[in-house]
């Protein structure tokens, strides 16, 4: 096969001219060709620019600057009749992969998962959505397919992994679209999302993959030498050769106990903010200096005495509440694989450093807790930014894509006065970069789960330091931020168990 670089086609051109220009670059006819990559440079005139994979014999003598042999790598380990029994814990992208691929090692493999299978879980989490009733054991934080199943579903990373073909190709194979493989900001949304992370656990379970839906683990079980043998659930005790825990970062019930267990856990550094919405145009302008293609993204950061950072942008998506505790207030970010509400949101953090707090857990539901004091509902707090940077509150400039609504709040009360000042700086910044980005937009908050206020440390090996056959994993153990990242972890965690245990 070859790799074939620097073909392009203007915004305005169908993809059906690739072939002719693919031809034309190795003056041969072909039979097909598949997209690696896809990117838009639109610095001066706008152009589309497409690596592409081609089969045709005789492959060397089509060699020069743009084209190279490709060759495809098969990762998948090795089946064998494997006699141990891994446990895993949090059915997130850490614990989906990590289990993908222990089953395809040959491995015994149970998976516990505090909260619903999808078809129920999106039942609460709409119920929630339009009458406010919170079920905390079932909704966008605790479910099948962790927090990342109700939000943009963005696969974006800057990890340079070759495990990410892999993870694209078992997504793909599921039904996500193959477009995921070569956009440069791929997504799946979070309607699709849903069907491929289904697909893909009743795919396991055909495969012999034992799951546990509604059972949450109450208690970790360990020899006198402090080596895990085994967990208790809320419905029974189970015993196994390794534990493998990525809970995801809002299971504050289990790292207590985990506390409780003497494991050995850090504070790390957290992040703040709320979330920003602007008319999806106004991006689309700014980004490109005209509107060549619908919902684009941003990624903006301020280097000052803390950073702040755009985080989990949502093109053309909305704002949506992402608490699991009753009377809080938390938002995160979704998009629909359209991505065609209008409007345009991210998450805007700033830098909460691990010596600002005792606790990061009760640090952070304290700002839950207060929002929800001052809202008097699940409604979020809001204010336009111009408003914001003037200390002043007026009715906002358009309606929050919010789905339970906004009350009118001074975000000038909820941070300290350092932080005040640094985050309007960097505002400041923002809007120098994209005009309009003060004057044109809304703030709608609080943004409190964003990163996971602890490490659940590990050695080499990825086990716990001090509680042996104990394997942390994905963003609720510290080891993640996204979707790629944690699917990452749970395959890193997977290869360390299959060939230590060869």
């Amino acid at each position: 096969m070859l790799l074939i670089n620097g073909i392009k086609l203007r915004p305005d051109e169908d993809e059906s001219n690739l072939k002719k220009l693919i031809e034309k670059k190795l003056r041969h006819p072909i039979s097909s060709f598949r997209i690696r990559k896809k990117s838009l440079d639109a610095r001066k005139e706008p152009y589309y620019f497409y690596s592409v994979i081609v089969e045709i014999d005789n492959e060397e003598k089509y060699l020069s600057k743009d084209i190279s042999i490709y060759k495809e790598e098969d990762l998948s380990p090795e089946y064998k009749e494997r006699n141990e029994t891994c446990i895993i814990a949090g059915y997130g992208p850490s614990g989906i992969f990590s289990a993908y691929r222990l089953c395809e090692a040959g491995y015994k493999v149970i998976v516990f998962e505090k909260g619903k299978r999808i078809s129920e879980r999106e039942k609460d989490v709409e119920r929630f959505f339009k009458e406010g009733i919170l079920n905390t054991e079932s909704n966008v934080q605790f479910g099948e397919g962790g927090a990342g199943t109700f939000s943009d579903a963005k696969l974006t990373t800057r990890i340079k992994d070759r495990y990410i073909d892999y993870i694209l190709d078992i997504l793909i194979r599921h039904g996500a679209d193959p477009k995921i493989r070569y956009e440069n900001h791929a997504h799946i949304g979070t309607d699709k999302i849903r069907t491929v992370i289904s697909a893909m656990t009743d795919y396991l379970i055909e495969k012999g993959v034992e799951f546990h839906f509604s059972e949450e683990i109450e208690e970790i079980l360990l020899n006198e030498d402090r080596t895990l043998y085994g967990v208790r659930t809320s419905s029974g005790e189970y015993e196994c050769d390794h534990f493998l825990l990525g809970v995801g970062h809002s299971a504050y019930k289990t790292v207590k106990m985990l506390k409780e267990k003497d494991v050995y856990i850090e504070k790390k550094d957290i992040a703040i903010g709320f979330r920003v919405e602007h008319p999806q145009a106004l991006i689309d302008e700014r980004q490109t200096g005209k509107v060549i293609e619908a919902a684009n993204e941003y990624f903006l950061r301020y280097k000052g005495e803390k950073g702040v950072y755009s985080f989990c942008m949502c093109p053309g998506g909305m704002v949506i509440p992402a608490m699991s505790d009753i009377n809080t207030i938390v938002t995160n970010g979704m998009s629909y694989a359209k991505r065609d509400s209008g409007i345009a949101n991210s998450a805007i953090l700033i830098q909460i450093f691990k010596e600002e707090f005792s606790d990061g857990y009760e640090y952070l539901q304290k700002l839950e807790r207060r929002a929800y004091d001052y809202s008097g509902s699940y409604k979020a707090l809001a204010q336009n930014i111009k408003d914001f940077m003037n200390n002043e509150v007026h009715e906002l400039i358009f309606k929050s894509t919010y789905p339970l609504d906004t009350v009118l709040y001074d975000f000038n009360e909820f941070f300290s006065i350092d932080d005040l000042r640094i985050i309007k700086e960097a505002l400041i910044d923002f809007d120098r970069k994209i005009p309009g980005f003060i004057d044109q937009g809304i703030m709608v908050g609080p943004e409190t789960r964003s990163s996971c206020p602890i490490r659940i440390v590990r050695n080499e090996e990825y086990q716990s330091i001090n509680t042996p056959k104990l394997y942390p994993m994905g963003e609720g153990a510290g080891y993640g931020g996204g979707i790629m990242s944690c699917a990452l972890d749970g395959i890193r965690i997977a290869n360390a168990i299959i060939s230590k245990y060869e």
